[in-house]
């Protein structure tokens, strides 16, 4: 509530409470797009190469001086550059991530078009009926989709998998480990793996036209060797008894709900030999489902998109993986906002 003098004294109203909140919630669809445009025309990398004033930025983007000037204060308001005495750089954020050609460019998973708006017009039918309102599509619709998610999320979780391999000792206390990559996409968990320790092995499981794209990443990273891919439903393909070391579960469970994830759960703790780890990454609410941000919204993207997904907390995927079998459970923070589950057999 806020207080109102007198208005009839002529006095200024006194407000106790602004509406700075709600007004940065509504006008975050224009951040979006001020984002996804200054990475499309590659501002940041301008920036990062030395074009440190409007003039500068203006040449090297072939923008107008107008536009430029507008665009470049924009994203000072943003904090995303920073501004002294007409000259622009980068903040450390923006210099971290959003300059082409670096390993931690996010520029793919940032873009804002079509396949990014699509069902979000429907979320409050969505919620009014409980379930998905997208149409299913056909068959060559899902395998579009799905290329095309799998390669725009690629950057974010390759990132959270390098920080996962440290944290964990891979090449080092860790060493030639037979993993499995449940639901492979593009490959970007099991990658970073196979690249910390050259005596690795993976089995990647994904559907046919998925692990094309996984494939194309293995290629790259000249990794072909240490990989078996098998096309496939992995809650129809038969996991090795006690065949791995490693498996990894990432960005799965909460498309499965979690009857799926449970059964989900139990067929991969059959499938580790004694020791074994379970990674599961996910998008982890807290206990009380207060927070963070993040995973409380992702939970909408699951009522957009599927029939049964949601987001978990911590406390359930423990009290799950106890009941199957696990002895330890323990959370690792990874690349925001990513976390990871890691439960020992």
């Amino acid at each position: 509530m806020f207080k109102m003098t007198d208005i009839m004294s002529g006095r200024e109203k006194s407000l106790e409470i602004q509406p700075e909140l709600i007004q940065n919630i509504h006008w975050g669809f224009v951040r979006t797009q001020v984002l996804a445009t200054a990475v499309d025309l590659d501002v940041f990398t301008s920036v990062h190469a030395g074009n440190c004033t409007v003039e500068k930025v203006a040449r090297a983007t072939g923008l107008p001086l107008r536009s430029t000037r507008m665009l470049l204060d924009g994203l000072v308001g943003m904090r995303l550059l920073g501004k002294t005495r007409g000259l622009y750089k980068l903040e450390p954020e923006a210099k971290a991530f959003l300059v082409r050609g670096e390993s931690n460019f996010l520029g793919a998973a940032l873009q804002f078009d079509d396949f990014s708006r699509q069902g979000w017009t429907s979320l409050t039918e969505a919620l009014r009926l409980g379930k998905p309102m997208m149409k299913s599509g056909t068959p060559q619709d899902k395998k579009a989709f799905f290329q095309e998610l799998v390669k725009r999320i690629f950057p974010v979780s390759y990132g959270s998998s390098l920080a996962l391999c440290k944290k964990l000792g891979v090449g080092k206390t860790l060493k030639a480990q037979k993993i499995l990559d449940v639901g492979a996409g593009s490959a970007a968990w099991s990658l970073a793996f196979a690249l910390a320790d050259s005596s690795s092995r993976v089995v990647a499981i994904d559907y046919p036209e998925v692990l094309e794209v996984a494939q194309s990443y293995a290629q790259r990273f000249r990794l072909q060797k240490q990989y078996e891919f098998r096309d496939g439903d992995y809650n129809q393909v038969p996991f090795e008894h006690e065949g791995y070391d490693i498996i990894i579960l990432g960005h799965i469970c909460h498309m499965e709900g979690e009857a799926g994830t449970r059964k989900l759960l139990k067929k991969c703790f059959d499938a580790l030999k004694p020791g074994g780890k379970l990674l599961i990454a996910e998008f982890i609410a807290n206990d009380l489902r207060t927070g963070p941000e993040i995973p409380l919204l992702f939970a909408m993207v699951m009522l957009l998109y599927s029939e049964q997904g949601d987001v978990f907390t911590a406390k359930e995927l423990k009290r799950w993986l106890s009941f199957v079998g696990f002895k330890k459970v323990a959370a690792l923070a990874v690349q925001y906002p990513a976390s990871v589950m890691v439960a020992t057999k």
